[in-house]
């Protein structure tokens, strides 16, 4: 790393912590459930809101408060504590050590009754204390030991009820469905119990590094089959497991450091990201790039586990201000490592979608499809939907979360007009089970395919469902899709623009203007207008162009071109010509 980006971190790092030097309250922000609380400071308990609000969450699963509280207050020490560390400030050491006495005195710090989020970040944000700041006090580095030992003491019991049913990877690998036991929340719980019990040399320390191997080996090897929980999630776990990592003997790292899939969860970072931005990852499932940047600092601890030079290459271009203050301390704290030109752009397997790109620089175009089978519920119910991205947006966009309140809102996140495939006789995909048919590039065009038929009820009665999408170059993106049944009477479409964009329309397109980017939309044989730009209830700000298209049965093209207002297509019943490029079924 050059001087210059050392003094850049070490500055950034300077200007969050004056920022929270001058707070008296926490501002916590519940933005899933659009609430907002501000908790004096120092926080001294797990305040359980009783603010009512409409859920839909699991029976008796009570909204998870804590969560947001302890990301917040864990950002917050971080801040102050990297402050004190790397730019020796005294009050940033004064206050920090204020909350970590605070924090280390809570009654709990867990939420529920398992191991759960909140007991991992808080677990964390102490162990990163006591382990790494050593101009702390004593007096506050025994009252942070004296929490960890009431933490475990509370939470090993629960731990063991949670994960005693399996002794074995071999034992989660065997299950029907092995999601009760690979979840994020109990392993960022278990993590977390594990950080605490090496900070204080606990003697459960072994017994919990036996059941993460044996968690984490099961998901790693899962993957294979295509197990995974979206970017958002899978760079969370990691997140935590990386720090666990770094306290393992190399001999006990290593066979899951080694493992062929561990960078399976940088490469969907990194393929995912939006041309110009890396930290605008591709909204596909339940992913939120801004509010949920655990993966970026996932891959930054893992600069100083895995010697590849792709992780700095793709740090290097994450906007520092997008990045927690523990990302930026591990990679102030990283080993130089080679660094290369870029990663390998053009038909690339994402694991849960498939990318297609030119580059990766402002002025190149990506398309990301989804095609996940995983059976986890962040991941939604969207193969074949697309996202198409340039100059550091995604300008077909998709919600990428899921709200967990009751309302317009959630419909439009995971509802029958959320994705982009097409709706059909009215019936969008109830299941994951799409099957890969291509992937594939031919001199500057890239294509990929996927079969959605086994994604349709069975009652539908569909014959095929396919959809094909071709990126030529840096400005044009065509996709076909192939629907066949015996009684298909309609097919309909909904393309989200990026929340932020505006839409014009001419000549039958419409164009999607972002910024100084215009992308524009045509459907061959449909003219669109206006009367088809709606906005749907629930959205957060997308536009959307909702189409009905005639003639139901056979093939539908779209057309989505950078730049110019129109393109001249000629097409014939499997084929269409756009200035002078040929795409065919």
């Amino acid at each position: 790393m050059s001087m210059s980006q050392r003094a850049q971190i070490r500055g950034e790092i300077r200007r969050r912590a004056d920022h929270h030097l001058a707070q008296d309250r926490l501002l916590v922000d519940y933005y899933r459930i659009r609430r907002r609380v501000s908790f004096p400071l120092p926080v001294t308990r797990m305040d359980m809101l009783r603010m009512p609000i409409d859920m839909d969450m699991q029976a008796g699963m009570a909204y998870p408060w804590a969560t947001w509280l302890t990301w917040d207050l864990e950002e917050r020490i971080h801040c102050l504590g990297w402050a004190g560390h790397h730019l020796e400030d005294s009050a940033a050491r004064r206050t920090v050590a204020r909350d970590l006495l605070a924090l280390a005195r809570w009654p709990t710090w867990r939420q529920y009754d398992k191991p759960d989020l909140s007991l991992g970040h808080c677990a964390r944000t102490l162990v990163t204390a006591h382990t790494r700041w050593p101009w702390l006090a004593p007096s506050v580095r025994r009252e942070i030991a004296r929490a960890f030992t009431r933490m475990l003491d509370d939470n090993l019991p629960l731990c063991d009820r949670y994960f005693g049913a399996w002794s074995r990877k071999e034992d989660i690998l065997a299950l029907a469905d092995p999601r009760i036991a690979l979840h994020n929340i109990p392993i960022i719980g278990t993590v977390g119990l594990a950080l605490a019990a090496h900070a204080i040399c606990h003697p459960a320390a072994a017994h919990l590094d036996r059941r993460l191997h044996m968690i984490y080996g099961a998901l790693l090897d899962l993957l294979e089959r295509g197990f995974t929980e979206g970017l958002a999630y899978d760079g969370y776990i990691l997140d935590f497991v990386a720090m666990w990592l770094e306290e393992l003997p190399e001999r006990e790292r290593q066979p899951i450091v080694d493992h062929p899939r561990f960078l399976q969860f940088f490469e969907e970072s990194c393929l995912l990201s939006a041309p110009g931005d890396a930290v605008q990852v591709a909204e596909l499932s339940d992913v939120e790039p801004l509010r949920m940047p655990f993966h970026l600092t996932a891959h930054a601890k893992c600069l100083a586990l895995r010697a590849d030079p792709r992780l700095r290459w793709y740090l290097d271009r994450c906007d520092l201000r997008a990045m927690r203050c523990e990302a930026l301390a591990e990679m102030l704290a990283a080993p130089s490592k080679p660094i290369i030109r870029s990663v390998a752009a053009g038909a690339t397997d994402a694991h849960y979608a498939l990318v297609l790109r030119s580059g990766w620089e402002t002025r190149d175009l990506a398309v990301a499809m989804s095609c996940t089978t995983s059976s986890m519920h962040h991941m939604h119910d969207d193969d074949g939907s697309i996202v198409i991205g340039t100059a550091g947006s995604w300008l077909i966009a998709d919600p990428g979360y899921q709200q967990y309140l009751k309302k317009k809102e959630r419909e439009f996140t995971i509802g029958l007009d959320a994705h982009n495939a097409p709706v059909i006789n009215g019936v969008a995909q109830n299941a994951k089970a799409c099957t890969r048919t291509a992937l594939e590039r031919t001199g500057g065009t890239c294509r990929a395919e996927l079969d959605l038929t086994a994604c349709y009820p069975a009652d539908l009665g569909m014959t095929r469902v396919t959809r094909t999408v071709w990126l030529s170059g840096r400005d044009l993106v065509v996709v076909a899709d192939r629907v066949v049944g015996a009684n298909v009477s309609s097919v309909r479409y909904h393309w989200h623009a990026h929340p932020d964009a505006a839409w014009w329309w001419e000549d039958g397109a419409a164009m999607i203007r972002l910024g100084d980017t215009a992308l524009w939309v045509q459907c061959p044989g449909t003219a669109v207008s206006d009367a088809d730009i709606t906005r749907l209830p629930g959205s957060r700000g997308h536009l959307s162009l909702r189409a009905q298209l005639p003639g139901a049965d056979g093939i539908h093209w779209w057309i989505f071109s950078i730049g110019a207002k129109r393109l001249a297509v000629v097409r014939s019943a499997r084929a269409v010509r756009i200035d002078g490029r040929r795409f065919e079924l």
